[in-house]
């Protein structure tokens, strides 16, 4: 964890009701820079519901997400554009090439476009996709897919990197790989929240939250 250790993303009672079953009932969370924070639960716990929330993707039915104390649906694309997301979907456009996806959110940031395609193949490069940039993303492979998501979130140089199972497509050589490219960017000071149910990836991490029943609760810590 960085020194400051502040407070990037704030969950406050956090309520989610759908189909009449309460999915979560009254979460708070608190992240902080440079903290690497796992998020376990059995399936259907509502792990890629929160992460939606946090994200500013979906609102809760109620309660409040603060981005340095900053309401994130007041201030949603500002605030947003500091995130880095990986989510189960990946959310790739199929007809750019893996490096023109990775550029995407760099170019709406208005960063020039040499920067941007020196950032990019530099993102892929730590997820092992430097020989498949110029691939389009129907001819990338499900794990290379994931990777490519992965990529996408940290060449923004995320405050807040949100990552929904980001390993599950990986074998066992690149899903080490990519897990150390997400943790390590907490070294720079990005807080980093990781959806996951494999224990080797929690133990990975600084602090563990289980969530059961629409509660979160303080769970074991990694290594």
């Amino acid at each position: 964890m960085t020194e400051d250790g502040r407070t990037v993303l704030e969950a406050r009672g956090i309520r989610v009701s759908r189909g009449g079953t309460e999915v979560l009932r009254g979460v708070d969370l608190a992240l902080h820079a440079g903290e690497r924070l796992a998020l376990t639960g059995p399936s259907g716990s509502g792990k890629t519901v929160l992460l939606s929330i946090l994200a500013g993707l979906a609102a809760p039915s109620s309660g409040a997400v603060l981005l340095d104390g900053r309401p994130l649906d007041a201030h949603g694309p500002d605030l947003r554009a500091r995130m880095g997301l990986v989510f189960q979907g990946y959310g790739l456009v199929a007809l750019l090439t893996a490096a023109e996806n990775v550029e995407l959110p760099l170019l709406a940031a208005r960063v020039r476009p040499s920067e941007a395609r020196d950032r990019a193949q530099e993102a892929l490069a730590t997820v092992g996709l430097a020989d498949r940039a110029e691939h389009l993303v129907e001819e990338l492979s499900g794990g290379q897919q994931q990777r490519a998501a992965v990529a996408r979130a940290l060449v923004v140089r995320p405050d807040v990197l949100l990552a929904d199972e980001p390993t599950a497509e990986q074998d066992a050589g690149h899903r080490a790989s990519t897990l150390h490219a997400i943790l390590d960017a907490a070294s720079t000071g990005s807080a980093v929240l990781l959806a996951t149910h494999d224990p080797v990836v929690a133990a990975r991490c600084d602090r563990v939250v289980h969530l059961e029943a629409g509660l979160l609760r303080e769970s074991t810590h990694g290594c």
